[in-house]
């Protein structure tokens, strides 16, 4: 597979208003209103541009080429609002109390007074890249830490059969991230089925990555267009073999892809959380929260929201999602904005802040009495000169394994959550958010510097 970072992401920074009226500058947004610049960065090695004929670095970028045309339905269903994928309703399934996850984790109820087990949930976006894969392998050779895999189905194409895709209100062909060569696919299925029985999870960040500087995509999709994109999703996974040509198969049924998160953090539940159901699937991971907390459930009762935090970064008391690039276009905004690379010294020292930012999230999590999952969201990527990978390789390594801490994928954290008494549960997702040592009536203003 191709020594680059399979992970070109068009990523929109969002100045959103948040609580006191202070600006929040994320590099994802979750799909909430507020005024929107969008930030193009290419994350490809020299010669391999995106299909779609984005432009290079640049702020307030116009959406780019490949743009709208027929749309496509490539899987799916006749009506669009009907997902055919042939993945059963959401029924809350899983592992019960008393059950043994892929990975060795069982699942236990907690009695009156029981304090929770501490659990950190690793993740990344797109996973198409062979040799973040193979670090993120001997990673789990030295710890106990299994993960979530959230899987661009585009990745299941290459360039020569990226006919067989559709994105909702695309030509047939475009993606916003590179397709693969061909001899590219048997590399990733092995890593993919790998990771499978290792006892990682594999979860979508659907197809496309469609953002919003390449409309339509999460921001503008209804429910038939995420329906679509869910179909294709499904339908490529399980027909990898026959559209590539190869004998080689992804060893995964669909009923075991239970979560997603969507490509720039962009959509709107009203729109996704119906397609989430048809498609047997309980849990997203798109919509940030506020803190630290418990997860809890959409408002029917269907979805867990799993969304990563917003915690003051280390030594700023300056909240923000805790997301790799977020981090990224933080610290380094000429960077991603298109100016020189930093300095090796510089993203020495930004990696060290990051990790140092997770730990702060850790120490505060199991300071407060109930131990807040922390829910980690990277990128297979070399960003910053690999500062944001290696921080959170070196966060594994420090702290999985350590008595009470669970390093495991969003799976193991929904089925322990179905597992509870109701009002134990209850009482967790009654804490309120940890903000980090922030004052609550502050936030997101923090005044001087956020110590443990």
């Amino acid at each position: 597979m191709r020594n680059r970072s399979r992970v070109t992401r068009r990523r929109v920074v969002v100045l959103s208003l948040v609580a006191v009226g202070t600006l929040l500058l994320t590099a994802c947004t979750g799909g909430s209103g507020g005024a929107v610049a969008t930030v193009t960065r290419q994350v490809t090695a020299p010669g391999h541009a995106s299909s779609s004929g984005s432009p290079g670095a640049g702020s307030a970028a116009a959406p780019t080429a490949g743009q709208t045309s027929g749309r496509g339905s490539t899987g799916s269903s006749a009506n669009p609002g009907v997902p055919a994928s042939g993945v059963p309703a959401n029924d809350n399934g899983g592992v019960p109390a008393g059950g043994t996850e892929p990975d060795g984790f069982k699942i236990t109820k907690l009695k009156r007074g029981e304090k929770a087990p501490q659990f950190i949930v690793f993740s990344f976006d797109g996973t198409g890249w062979d040799a973040k894969w193979q670090y993120w392998f001997g990673i789990m050779q030295k710890v106990p830490l299994h993960f979530t895999g959230f899987l661009s189905g585009t990745y299941m194409l290459s360039d020569a059969t990226k006919d067989k895709y559709t994105g909702p209100g695309h030509a047939t062909g475009k993606s916003s991230i590179p397709w693969d060569a061909p001899s590219d696919i048997p590399v990733e299925i092995n890593n993919l089925n790998k990771s499978i029985s290792l006892g990682n999870e594999v979860g979508t960040h659907f197809n496309g990555h469609f953002c919003d500087d390449n409309v339509p995509g999460g921001n503008q999709w209804d429910s038939s267009d995420w329906n679509n994109e869910l179909d294709q999703f499904f339908s490529l996974v399980r027909n990898v073999d026959v559209n590539n040509g190869i004998t080689a198969k992804l060893n995964i049924a669909a009923a075991e892809i239970k979560g997603e998160r969507t490509p720039c953090l962009t959509g709107h539940k009203a729109d996704l959380y119906p397609a989430l159901e048809a498609h047997g699937m309980d849990y997203d991971s798109s919509f940030t929260r506020t803190g630290l907390s418990w997860p809890v459930k959409s408002a029917d009762g269907k979805i867990w929201e799993m969304g990563m935090s917003e915690f003051p970064m280390h030594g700023t008391g300056h909240p923000q999602i805790t997301m790799d690039y977020n981090f990224y276009a933080q610290q380094e905004p000429d960077t991603v904005a298109g100016g020189a690379a930093p300095s090796p010294a510089k993203s020495a020292a930004d990696s060290a802040q990051v990790l140092a930012t997770y730990e702060d999230m850790l120490k505060a999590a199991q300071t407060d009495g109930v131990n807040e999952p922390l829910i980690i969201g990277n990128h297979f990527n070399d960003w910053n000169n690999n500062a944001y990978s290696n921080a959170v390789g070196n966060f594994a390594l420090a702290e999985c394994g350590k008595t009470g801490v669970h390093c495991v994928p969003f799976r193991d954290l929904v089925d322990w959550m179905n597992a509870q008494d109701p009002a134990v549960l209850k009482a967790l997702q009654n804490h309120q958010s940890n903000l980090g040592g922030c004052p609550y009536l502050k936030w997101p203003k923090c005044d001087g510097l956020i110590r443990y």
